[in-house]
Protein backbone atom coordinates (compact mmCIF):
# COMPACT_ATOMS: atom_id res chain seq x y z
CA UNK A 1 0.00 0.00 0.00
CA UNK A 2 0.86 3.52 -0.41
CA UNK A 3 0.82 5.51 3.03
CA UNK A 4 -2.64 6.22 3.50
CA UNK A 5 -1.78 9.59 3.91
CA UNK A 6 -0.81 9.55 0.10
CA UNK A 7 -3.55 7.51 -1.11
CA UNK A 8 -5.46 10.84 -3.17
CA UNK A 9 -1.80 11.87 -4.34
CA UNK A 10 -0.63 8.19 -5.29
CA UNK A 11 -4.01 7.89 -7.42
CA UNK A 12 -4.10 11.73 -8.81
CA UNK A 13 -0.09 10.84 -10.27
CA UNK A 14 -1.37 7.70 -11.46
CA UNK A 15 -3.94 9.38 -13.68
CA UNK A 16 -1.30 11.88 -14.72
CA UNK A 17 0.10 8.99 -16.27
CA UNK A 18 -2.07 7.36 -17.72
CA UNK A 19 -3.61 10.32 -19.30
CA UNK A 20 -0.10 11.71 -20.43
CA UNK A 21 0.78 8.34 -22.39
CA UNK A 22 -2.77 8.54 -24.13
CA UNK A 23 -1.60 12.49 -25.00
CA UNK A 24 1.83 10.95 -26.15
CA UNK A 25 -0.79 8.41 -28.21
CA UNK A 26 -3.10 11.12 -29.61
CA UNK A 27 0.43 13.31 -30.69
CA UNK A 28 1.36 9.99 -32.56
CA UNK A 29 4.63 9.60 -30.55
CA UNK A 30 6.66 6.45 -30.78
CA UNK A 31 4.88 3.43 -29.70
CA UNK A 32 7.97 2.07 -27.88
CA UNK A 33 8.45 5.16 -25.75
CA UNK A 34 4.29 5.03 -24.83
CA UNK A 35 5.22 1.21 -23.87
CA UNK A 36 8.02 1.96 -22.16
CA UNK A 37 5.95 4.25 -19.61
CA UNK A 38 2.47 1.97 -19.57
CA UNK A 39 5.34 -0.72 -18.52
CA UNK A 40 5.87 1.17 -15.60
CA UNK A 41 2.42 1.98 -14.91
CA UNK A 42 1.45 -0.95 -14.49
CA UNK A 43 2.87 -1.41 -11.98
CA UNK A 44 1.46 1.56 -9.97
CA UNK A 45 -1.56 -0.20 -8.96
CA UNK A 46 -0.34 -2.71 -7.22
CA UNK A 47 1.46 -0.79 -4.80
CA UNK A 48 -1.65 0.61 -3.79
CA UNK A 49 -2.89 -2.11 -2.97
CA UNK A 50 -1.00 -4.49 -1.43
CA UNK A 51 -1.12 -4.51 1.98
CA UNK A 52 3.03 -3.96 2.71
CA UNK A 53 3.92 -0.37 2.66
CA UNK A 54 5.42 0.70 -1.19
CA UNK A 55 5.15 4.41 -1.01
CA UNK A 56 9.01 4.71 -1.57
CA UNK A 57 8.50 1.63 -4.70
CA UNK A 58 6.08 3.83 -5.97
CA UNK A 59 7.36 7.28 -5.55
CA UNK A 60 10.49 5.02 -7.42
CA UNK A 61 7.98 3.71 -10.42
CA UNK A 62 7.34 7.84 -10.55
CA UNK A 63 10.97 8.93 -11.21
CA UNK A 64 11.51 5.98 -13.11
CA UNK A 65 8.56 7.49 -15.90
CA UNK A 66 10.16 11.17 -15.52
CA UNK A 67 13.54 9.73 -16.33
CA UNK A 68 12.58 8.01 -19.89
CA UNK A 69 9.73 10.96 -20.34
CA UNK A 70 10.50 14.27 -18.79
CA UNK A 71 6.96 15.50 -19.75
CA UNK A 72 6.31 13.28 -16.72
CA UNK A 73 7.20 15.54 -14.35
CA UNK A 74 3.49 16.76 -12.93
CA UNK A 75 3.28 13.45 -11.73
CA UNK A 76 5.57 13.22 -9.41
CA UNK A 77 4.96 16.99 -8.35
CA UNK A 78 1.38 15.90 -7.30
CA UNK A 79 2.53 12.55 -5.34
CA UNK A 80 5.06 15.02 -3.81
CA UNK A 81 2.93 17.38 -2.82
CA UNK A 82 2.54 17.95 0.91
CA UNK A 83 -1.57 18.89 1.25
CA UNK A 84 -3.98 16.43 -0.81
CA UNK A 85 -6.70 18.02 -2.85
CA UNK A 86 -4.79 20.91 -2.97
CA UNK A 87 -2.73 20.68 -6.60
Amino acid sequence: MVDPTKQNQALHALHRVLTFARTMALQNQPKDRIAAVLDWAELLPRYIAVEQDKTDEFRKALAAIVEKEPGFKSAVAVFDWPEPGRW
